[in-house]
């Protein structure tokens, strides 16, 4: 909505063949991708992403990745988005870009009418981790009533803090990844708060 901060994480899974993307692509093995912007975004919304490579947000294959699309929106409308990236693949011993686009995405903003609504605390629903148990990366999912500032922490059963993050959660569904190859197996505790509201759970690593 106008005015109300906004953040969507973007996951991103390169295939290790081109056909993957495309079945007229030729058989060729990608080596990464590299993200180079959204299209169409409304005013007052940026993408910022990681970067797997000493590149700038070049993401290697079959490695998960990630990004975000955040900011305040500033004006109501239909916005279709167009993400671009352009794809490295090894042809005769040469690495030859493939500039790609994909299409389908949209962002809708609407006027601002939570005036009255702001007065009602964010509340948290269907929190849980999927999967759980899980080896090496989970994501801790939950629901919001409306847009609000959470935290994600996860600790040990003693109490002691081990990854904090973050975030501005939108209205809806979110979805948190963790990445836990560090962490030996055992029961680990995640905490989702929203400073009005909190829930508390356990997970599981094992391999």
């Amino acid at each position: 909505m106008v005015g109300v901060p906004y953040t969507q994480e973007l996951n991103l899974i390169v295939p290790l063949n081109a056909q993957d993307i495309d079945p007229t692509f030729p058989a060729v093995q990608i080596d990464s991708v590299q993200f180079t912007g959204v299209a169409g975004l409304p005013d007052g919304l940026s993408v910022a992403c990681a970067s797997q490579t000493p590149a700038s947000c070049t993401y290697l294959a079959s490695v998960l990745g990630c990004g975000v699309v955040q900011g305040i929106p500033t004006t109501a409308g239909t916005y279709p988005l167009e993400l671009n990236v352009t794809g490295y693949f090894t042809l005769f011993g040469t690495a030859v870009p493939y500039p790609i686009s994909f299409t389908g995405y949209r962002i809708i903003v609407d006027e601002d009418n939570t005036a009255v609504g702001d007065m009602v605390p964010a509340s948290l629903a269907g929190v849980r981790t999927s999967p759980n148990p899980f080896g090496a990366r989970t994501t801790i999912e939950f629901d919001l009533n409306r847009a609000s500032e959470v935290r994600v922490k996860v600790f040990t059963l003693l109490g002691d803090e081990l990854w904090s993050y973050r975030t501005i959660g939108k209205q809806g569904h979110n979805r948190i990844p963790f990445e836990a190859a560090t962490l030996p197996e055992g029961v680990y505790l995640y905490k989702v708060d929203t400073g009005r509201d909190a829930f508390t759970g356990r997970m599981m690593v094992s391999r």
